[in-house]
């Protein structure tokens, strides 16, 4: 482009910058503009990454894009982070459907959690658990409530609960048993042991030992419930001598420790099993946080910025970035990508008092005074009343 018009440009905008922008107005809606770029840079990324893992077509993508922004409203988190959720999902073997239900829960999860803060922690702990007693995605928010109601009435904080849950599914699967008596029997052994590694450590080995000695028994928390109306009936010292013969000297404390307390077990199973609701009200909690609601309002910003991506201009962010002046060239013929522009710099600038939308002297446009600026008349191929 040439010098003249480069100079008519710079002219246009110190106008722009005189008549509406006053301070340092002009300077933050750049910023504002850039952030929207960035989203839509992030936006193209996280959608590319799920393309490679998922082959959906462009229909399927625009639907499941929507569906992560209307779910990151409702987890307190941007559309962008819901879609690295459900592409941490679908490669681990989930359908499209599938992981938008795991996105959901993971994304509940790691709001509750206050260490769990990435897709792929959060989607291995889900998918550990659902893998261990042969659940489908469904059974996920299960998981959240159960979790989520045991540490909030017992002395065990959600995290040390979800690691446990984690490591003992699949040996607690293979055993018969199922979620809500491995969660009862890890929550029992722990209030006692105060330990989670020694916990799980042991009950991998009372699981395994037990298997092997009852063979004719599917579900091993059934013969566990059986031992438990014989330790009744014994002495201090005959308890001793029944635990070594049951499980061994190595597994006798873990042993004891259930069956002396075996009320705590039926109690934290119960709870298990009657949770419900209980990580959905965790969930709001954390959305009625700052920290929350700050990340509502990056996902509706983002959400925003997504809608532009369809609309020519991404490629007026990049172009304008990469060779100045000449980009807006490069869009003569995304009429609805200045209107964009147009819209949303009046809408910016009415909203803080600092301009209006002089649609008076261009009725026909009904556009921000913004557009009577040459620069953008030109791709409308008609001047508005007061450049006639």
């Amino acid at each position: 482009m040439s010098t003249d018009n480069d100079n008519t440009l710079y002219k246009e905008l110190s106008t722009l910058v005189k008549q509406y922008v006053p301070s340092n107005l002009l300077i933050k809606n750049i910023e504002t503009l850039g952030q929207i770029k960035e989203d839509v840079l992030q936006l193209n990324d996280a959608l590319q990454d799920l393309i490679n893992s998922s082959g959906l077509t462009a229909a399927q993508l625009k639907n499941v894009t929507e569906e992560a922004f209307r779910l990151g409203d409702a987890a307190g988190k941007s559309g962008i982070e819901v879609l690295s959720y459900v592409t941490a999902a679908k490669k681990t073997g989930y359908d499209i459907k599938e992981s938008l239900t795991l996105a959901k829960e993971t994304l509940k999860m790691s709001n509750i959690s206050p260490n769990i803060d990435s897709a792929s922690e959060a989607m291995g702990h889900m998918k550990s658990i659902l893998d261990g007693f042969q659940e489908t995605p469904d059974f996920a928010s299960n998981i959240n409530d159960a979790l989520t109601g045991i540490s909030r009435t017992r002395d065990i904080d959600f995290d040390t609960l979800t690691e446990g849950a984690t490591k003992l599914a699949q040996s607690a699967g293979n055993a018969g048993m199922s979620f809500e008596q491995m969660m009862g029997l890890l929550t029992s052994a722990y209030d006692v042991l105060g330990d989670m590694e020694q916990v799980t450590n042991g009950e991998l080995a009372l699981f395994s030992g037990l298997k092997e000695s009852y063979k004719n028994i599917d579900n091993i928390y059934i013969v566990l419930e059986q031992l438990n109306s014989v330790w009744k009936t014994l002495d201090n010292s005959s308890k001793e001598s029944f635990a070594v013969s049951t499980v061994g000297e190595g597994q006798k404390e873990l042993f004891s420790a259930l069956m002396n307390n075996w009320d705590s077990v039926e109690q934290a199973v119960w709870s298990a099993s009657n949770s419900i609701g209980a990580a959905d009200s965790a969930n709001t909690s954390y959305l009625n946080s700052l920290a929350g609601k700050t990340e509502t309002l990056q996902n509706k910003f983002q959400n925003f910025s997504s809608q532009l991506v369809n609309s020519g201009i991404l490629n007026f962010f990049l172009d304008l970035g990469n060779t100045g002046v000449s980009a807006i060239n490069s869009i003569s013929d995304s009429i609805g990508s200045l209107g964009t522009i147009g819209a949303f710099m009046g809408g910016y600038l009415t909203s803080k008092n600092l301009g209006r939308a002089n649609i008076d002297s261009c009725p026909s446009l009904n556009m921000p005074s913004l557009s009577c600026f040459s620069w953008i008349q030109s791709f409308y191929g008609r001047s508005c009343a007061i450049h006639s």
